[in-house]
């Protein structure tokens, strides 16, 4: 998106908790986090959340990041998909004092195969010459050498079906030789059972580098064990984490294993290694899978716990700053905490009212529902984990979370359960459920207040809230009103549509009038006075995907579909669209166009319903302005998301926007109107 855009990003919540390196400090500024999540790298500082940077560059989800021993540099990763036309598993290499992409590395590529890799480790060398990195092909993964002053690939060697566990740079030893002024470096790796020190050299009489594997000799009675995540130390031992929980040390200069060491049994998922000024020995932060984050001291075969501290979620990653103060810690529960290095204790953030909450929390699901209330300031998101959330937008921080319990059937529970559907009125939040239900809850605390059981056959896609009742739409094609009163009572059922309701809305103006779109690209206006349908409109293009009412005027319908058309419609008159637009361009060969959210500009001092908000399946955001009403106009365009987003709402203010997507992320936009 270009600067100075009516449309900015202003801040991301998420990380990619299971990813690769998600989560680093800044090898020379201890105030700064480096982080993905869906196309983006996020640049944080960790005393104030409203200091995010974004690098811009990947055309897909993101899997792997890597910053250079000095911080000079940073190294992202990505998958490739069918989803964006000439989508290549690339690696780019960032400059982190201009934020600028030096280099776009695609020697990762699956070639013609189209087996759809994606880079999975990848790793500077000590002294910043060299970027090593790695693929997940199965028809033939690669370990590719680049050199990082230019750019071009010094070697690269053919891993067979199986994925590097890990890549750890060993020592450089320089030249002593007259004749050859390179440096020898080794490349440790792990390939399924085996762990390889790969030497990575130049040949004076070919002129080019080359990657010799050797096998490291493992004891006599055999140590076969699936390696997760490893680090080398400046003493040149090796410690990797296993997938059975065990620490295992290898003497990195010799090739040699020299211990195991038992640590969790829910596996060794993440470490950090640094050496220990004071004792002369290794300090060793591991990362389990039973959520336990442990400090191990030692050397050669001797170790010992020093600190032990227990987070929610596995600890999928872990990163020492540079002056060896702090930590952090990403799980899989979303959270990043940050931690004292000695004592393993959390931290209080930046957030007066909440200093106990995680430096930064997010979904880790797909999330499916979005809804602001009267505040600007608060809005609550729902995940496909049958979790919802309430956020604040002053420190961005999560004020409670609602965890649904899904009602055994038959013996079992569904664990499908999520909230599809989201509205907020009066203090009050109420969801559509997956398994038919919809629920209440109070805005302020959480708690819940009430429950429909069985308000629709499958999932419950809208809810509309009035003073007077509750107006919800399922995948069963039904639209059903329900009284607002202590016994939330069914006061209307109206079967119009042969397919699920993609759409629905009451009329501002006339509380008893209902709108409902659907997927059988039928557009229905029902009356509740009457207690009957008065208007239907069928097409013949795409299917409904959403709904709008503008506030001005004739009060005209706007819908979206599945094809990237706008239609605006009277519901009173016409059998036709009143106009039409198309949301994408004749030159775009995407093969996704479906508009997925729509939504208008709430009430300004220049007027009401001005712009309209889309949210696409290729996760962009557009912002539309409606002001001329002859010809709309393409205001803004951001590209934050790397799945299609799920739902797209303004704040009450107008002054901001509010996207939440498939990829678990939610972005944060700052709205500039047409400056």
């Amino acid at each position: 998106m270009a600067e100075g855009s009516p449309l900015e990003l202003e801040h991301m919540m998420g990380f990619a908790a299971a990813g690769t390196g998600s989560v680093h400090f800044h090898p020379t500024e201890p105030d700064v986090m480096v982080s993905y999540t869906g196309r983006l790298v996020v640049l944080s500082n960790i005393h104030d959340a409203h200091q995010q940077e974004f690098l811009k560059g990947h055309n897909e989800e993101i899997t792997c990041l890597a910053l250079s021993p000095m911080g000079t540099m940073i190294a992202s990763g990505q998958v490739s998909t069918t989803r964006v036309p000439r989508s290549e598993a690339m690696v780019l290499v960032w400059d982190y004092k201009t934020r600028m992409p030096l280099y776009r590395l695609v020697e990762l590529n699956d070639g013609i195969t189209f087996t759809r890799n994606k880079v999975t480790q990848l790793s500077f060398s000590p002294d910043e010459l060299f970027l090593a990195g790695s693929d997940d092909n199965p028809r033939g993964a690669k370990l590719c050498v680049w050199q990082c002053q230019t750019g071009q690939l010094s070697a690269l060697a053919k891993t067979g079906q199986k994925a590097c566990a890990f890549l750890a740079w060993g020592e450089v030893v320089p030249s002593q030789s007259k004749t050859k002024r390179s440096a020898a470096y080794s490349l440790l790796t792990a390939i399924a059972h085996r762990v390889l020190r790969y030497a990575f050299n130049f040949d004076i009489y070919t002129m080019q580098y080359s990657l010799t594997a050797d096998p490291i000799a493992l004891p006599s009675s055999g140590l076969e064990r699936s390696y997760f995540c490893a680090q080398t130390t400046r003493a040149q031992r090796l410690v990797a984490g296993s997938l059975t929980g065990e620490l295992v040390v290898f003497n990195a200069q010799a090739g040699v294993f020299r211990a195991c060491v038992p640590v969790s049994q829910g596996g060794l998922l993440a470490l950090a290694a640094a050496d220990d000024a004071a004792s002369g020995k290794t300090l060793v932060y591991c990362g389990c899978g039973d959520g336990k984050l442990k400090l191990l001291c030692g050397e050669d075969t001797e170790w010992e716990v020093w600190a032990e501290t227990s987070l929610c979620g596995s600890v999928l990653a872990v990163c020492l700053s540079s002056d060896k103060r702090t930590l952090l810690a990403g799980t899989s529960g979303g959270n990043i905490y940050l931690l004292d290095a000695k004592s393993l204790s959390i931290l209080p953030n930046g957030n007066p009212d909440y200093p106990e909450a995680p430096l930064l929390a997010c979904h880790t699901s797909p999330i499916t529902s979005l809804a602001f209330g009267e505040s600007s300031e608060h809005f609550v998101t729902g995940s496909s984990n049958a979790l919802l959330r309430r956020w604040e937008l002053s420190h961005y921080c999560a004020e409670y979370t609602i965890s649904v319990k899904a009602r055994r059937s038959s013996g079992a529970t569904d664990t499908t359960l999520q909230p599809d559907s989201l509205a907020i009125n009066g203090g009050k939040v109420v969801s559509g459920w997956s398994d038919g239900a919809i629920r209440c809850h109070d805005e302020a605390s959480g708690g819940q207040l009430f429950e429909i059981a069985g308000a629709h056959r499958g999932s419950v896609l809208h809810v509309c809230l009035t003073p007077l009742y509750i107006v919800s739409g399922g995948r069963d094609g039904s639209v059903r009103v329900w009284s607002d009163g202590d016994s939330h009572s069914l006061v209307g059922n109206f079967d119009e549509h042969r397919a699920a309701v993609s759409g629905l809305r009451v009329d501002r103006a006339r509380p008893s009038i209902v709108y409902s779109c659907s997927e059988d690209k039928t557009l229905v206006t029902i009356d509740l006075a009457q207690a009957r349908r008065t208007h239907c409109h069928v097409v013949k293009e795409g299917p409904f995907s959403g709904i709008e009412q503008i506030p001005g005027g004739d009060m005209e319908l706007v819908t979206c579909d599945a094809t990237g058309a706008i239609k605006w419609w009277d519901s009173d008159i016409s059998d036709q669209p009143l106009s039409m637009l198309v949301t994408w361009s004749p030159h775009d060969h995407s093969p996704e166009r479906k508009l997925t959210s729509i939504a208008l500009s709430p009430p300004s001092a220049t007027g009401d319903g001005e712009y309209l908000l889309l949210g696409t399946a290729t996760g962009d955001v557009q912002v539309w302005d409606l002001r001329k009403p002859e010809r709309a106009e393409l205001l803004s365009q951001g590209s934050a998301h790397s799945e299609e987003v799920s739902q797209a709402r303004w704040s009450p203010d107008g002054k901001q926007v509010v996207s939440v997507g498939r990829d678990s992320v939610i972005c944060v936009w700052n709205f500039f109107g047409s400056s």
